[in-house]
């Protein structure tokens, strides 16, 4: 496959779980159903032209190959030269699309037509046994030469509309030896086009309050804003507590189940992925997915994390509040202590900061993780008129404000969201949440007090 040699827009951090699963296929979906063919030139032309072969996909959007690779097909095919196979998909409606040889129909394709896809004139140029065509386009060529090129046969290898998609997705990566391989979203893209599809890519990951979150002016050059979508849409279909590794397997599934997604569906999904985005974005705005560092012994202060983004992360801050109000949820004492809350999970909490950093594929990481964070929300949420937990944002602001210092270590705290309220009589002991029992800590010399004192 042929794509643009292009970096994605987002850096993801790195786990250590990057080796997935290889796909695990049924003994009754070990067939791929093809269909072999030796059409010529002049049938493939006029089926692209008339809508029938698709021979560039959305990723790949460009013709790479310069004209003189283009010449030197064109004079394989005058010498009779046979070349590799080519890859076609079917397509539901029976239209087919070209998984491996876009490059060299799309020179054959410009030759024929006069013009290379960037508006340029196709003259053959750099020919070894015909110097003598060099600087001539196909209109001038003898109606022999031209009939050659015309009636040339090649060799195709269509995958049939009905092989499993499992089994398609694992024959593209295969086949997938472009100078940039394709990413598993990229991949999803050739196999499970439709109605699905088109929601991910063009309507959900183009909303500007998940964009801004992600920090994108514009798509994603390698779909990974897509695949976020998907990530968010295969939690809130099947829920985590019917995830089964691997990752890519599980999301594959909801794309083969909701590739015909229907409309009222459609707009179950939009809104429950708003109302995630909303949250979120309140909660964290540009920090969103992104870890808090606690500091250390040598260097209590912490930081949030500056490039990377966690996708484990993401998938519980998107998957806990897609079903929450957000009028409660915005209520300031509730913002605040879920707000601190959620960072404490991350810098004081061993299962849960576990959970995002090793086998995060693994389902009881996947379990462990949602489940500590629902249950702090739905703490937060249920006790929200009883006697608090957690300090709030405006006492802490308070007290940064007045004296920036640790009262533990004694040293200045950098920044508020490294800040801590402590009770200085413990909760677990009566201890109230009140001014007259808070005390600014760092986050890490907060988590490192013994818990008996």
């Amino acid at each position: 496959m042929d794509i643009n040699n292009e970096a994605s827009n987002i850096e993801f951090e790195k786990t250590t779980d990057e080796i997935e699963e290889e796909i695990r296929l049924d003994e009754d979906k070990r067939t791929v159903l093809t269909k072999y063919s030796n059409p010529e030139i002049t049938s493939l032309h006029d089926k692209s032209k008339r809508g029938r072969l698709i021979l560039q996909h959305d990723f790949q959007r460009h013709f790479v190959w310069d004209r003189k690779k283009a010449s030197r097909l064109i004079e394989s095919a005058l010498l009779s030269v046979p070349l590799p196979l080519f890859y076609l998909a079917e397509n539901t409606d029976g239209s087919e699309y070209v998984i491996d040889g876009q490059q060299r129909l799309t020179s054959f394709f410009s030759f024929i037509d006069g013009k290379l896809p960037n508006g340029e004139d196709f003259k053959l140029t750099d020919m070894k046994v015909f110097p003598e065509l060099n600087k001539k386009d196909y209109a001038s060529l003898d109606k022999s030469l031209q009939e050659k090129i015309m009636y040339y046969n090649i060799s195709t290898v269509t995958i049939l509309k009905e092989s499993d998609p499992d089994l398609k997705f694992e024959i593209f990566e295969r086949l997938n030896t472009g100078s940039v391989p394709l990413n598993d979203m990229e991949l999803r893209n050739c196999v499970y086009r439709g109605p699905y599809m088109d929601l991910l890519k063009n309507d959900l990951a183009t909303d500007q309050d998940f964009r801004r979150l992600l920090k994108l002016d514009g798509p994603d050059k390698r779909m990974n804003d897509v695949e976020l979508v998907l990530r968010f849409a295969s939690f809130y279909h099947s829920t985590y507590l019917k995830y089964k590794p691997s990752m890519r397997q599980f999301f594959n599934r909801d794309m083969k189940k909701y590739q015909y997604i229907l409309e009222e569906e459609k707009e179950e999904l939009r809104s429950a992925f708003k109302n995630s985005v909303k949250i979120v974005t309140s909660l964290f705005g540009e920090n969103a997915f992104k870890r808090f560092h606690p500091g250390t012994e040598s260097d209590p202060n912490g930081a949030w994390e500056t490039k990377k983004f966690n996708s484990s992360l993401y998938d519980v801050w998107m998957g806990i509040f897609w079903d929450k109000n957000k009028h409660e949820i915005f209520a300031p004492d509730i913002l605040d202590a879920l707000r601190e809350g959620l960072i404490d999970l991350m810098v004081s909490n061993e299962a849960f900061i576990d959970s995002i950093l090793i086998g995060t594929s693994d389902t009881k990481k996947v379990r462990t993780r949602f489940n500590i964070a629902m249950q702090l929300v739905e703490d937060i949420l249920s006790n929200c008129e009883k006697q608090p937990r957690c300090f709030s944002n405006k006492m802490k602001r308070e007290l940064f404000e007045r004296n920036p210092t640790c009262a533990i270590c004694g040293n200045g705290i950098h920044h508020i969201d490294d800040a801590a309220v402590d009770h200085i009589e413990q909760y677990w002991r009566g201890g109230k949440t009140d001014p007259e029992n808070a005390r600014l800590t760092h986050r890490y010399c907060n988590s490192a007090r013994p818990k008996f004192d």
